[in-house]
């Protein structure tokens, strides 16, 4: 069997599932009897089935026989009951014959145990088929079970001449049209959407998705005087929840919206994690990207590079002072696109490798 063309299929399956499992993985599955697929499937939302389970019922209400059959799944089946039961149970129960799994899961509850969970009952298994594209699928997920934070990337909008605004703060609009939407996919790819109280005050933004199907970010805002209070602001007619972290006392708030009184950036990650947020899009201004870049603190950047020239105007780093090339932040491109007349960056910082 051509194992990488099963996996690929099982990667798409999984892919249906963005915007909707965090902090749950993205998870496909694939069910091959006698060189035919016969089944497919993928974690629909938090909480709901996992892949291999959709792709074991979906085969059952047709009908098919699963038995002596193979499995391609992203992910190690789970091995511990949390909101379902282990899959790898479930799969030595419908007498699968061998499965193929993309990566181990690195969450300690399960990490090998699904695997020697099949290969105890006789199934033959591997696991490593299209690893680095399972794990780029699931970066999220990895960071947020290994590094105990959720992952963050940082996204900006930049002029040629390499400024996110003119001096008077004007930065609408720097991309174009079809920029901005690819902009609405990543606010429904990352759980939350960050951005500090300069930016808040001065757009004014609505900070949700704008696509099909979409749902928006929680709105985290950093403020630390509390400029927002009694400001009429669209994050509190929007759907969605707001967090905003601050060192004033604030009684009087909308109802979507928490205030937390705290403002070292550590701990607020470290509070973001412990509420189950597995991601968060940087959208600030220039002193909320450079405190993440000076705290490596940035897992990605998603660049728009606009062909505009304004001559002077706001550094997206412009809070960050580094005097020898040698010690510069260094970065890989991961892909790089043009959209009409932008240039898409997708970057990653070398230390995160």
């Amino acid at each position: 069997m051509n194992h990488e063309y099963y996996m690929k299929i099982a990667i798409n399956e999984a892919k249906k599932g963005i915007g909707k499992v965090n902090p749950n993985p993205l998870v496909g599955a694939v069910i091959v009897k006698n060189g035919k697929i016969i089944s497919k499937g993928y974690h629909e939302f938090y909480g709901g089935r996992h892949a291999e389970i959709v792709a074991i019922e979906n085969a059952k209400n047709k009908g098919i026989d699963i038995k002596n059959s193979t499995m391609y799944v992203t992910l190690e089946p789970c091995s511990h009951y949390g909101k379902t039961p282990p899959c790898a149970h479930r799969l030595v129960k419908e007498g699968f014959k061998e499965v193929y799994i993309g990566m181990l899961d690195p969450n300690p509850l399960v990490n090998g145990k699904g695997k020697k969970i099949l290969e105890d009952a006789g199934i033959k298994v591997e696991y490593g088929i299209l690893e680095e594209k399972v794990k780029e699928l699931n970066e999220i997920f990895i960071t947020y079970i290994t590094k105990k934070r959720p992952f963050i990337a940082l996204k900006f909008a930049m002029t040629l001449d390499g400024y996110i605004a003119t001096k008077d703060y004007d930065s609408k609009w720097i991309s174009n049209e079809k920029s901005r939407k690819l902009v609405h996919n990543l606010r429904n790819y990352y759980s939350s959407i960050l951005i500090g109280a300069n930016t808040l005050i001065t757009d004014n933004p609505k900070l949700t998705c704008r696509i099909k199907n979409g749902r928006n970010p929680i709105r985290i805002i950093l403020d630390k005087n509390g400029l927002f209070e009694n400001k009429k602001l669209n994050i509190f007619n929007e759907n969605g929840k707001n967090i905003i972290f601050t060192e004033k006392t604030v009684i009087n708030v909308p109802e979507n919206t928490e205030i937390i009184r705290e403002t070292d950036i550590f701990n607020i990650i470290n509070i973001l994690y412990n509420k189950g947020i597995d991601s968060i899009l940087v959208e600030g201004g220039s002193s909320i990207l450079s405190m993440f870049l000076k705290n490596n603190l940035v897992d990605k950047m998603h660049v728009f590079y606009s062909p505009k020239i304004i001559g002077n105007g706001l550094s997206p780093f412009g809070n960050l002072t580094i005097n020898k090339i040698e010690n510069s932040i260094k970065l890989k491109t991961i892909k790089n696109k043009r959209i009409e007349n932008d240039i898409y960056w997708e970057l990653k910082p070398c230390l995160q490798e």
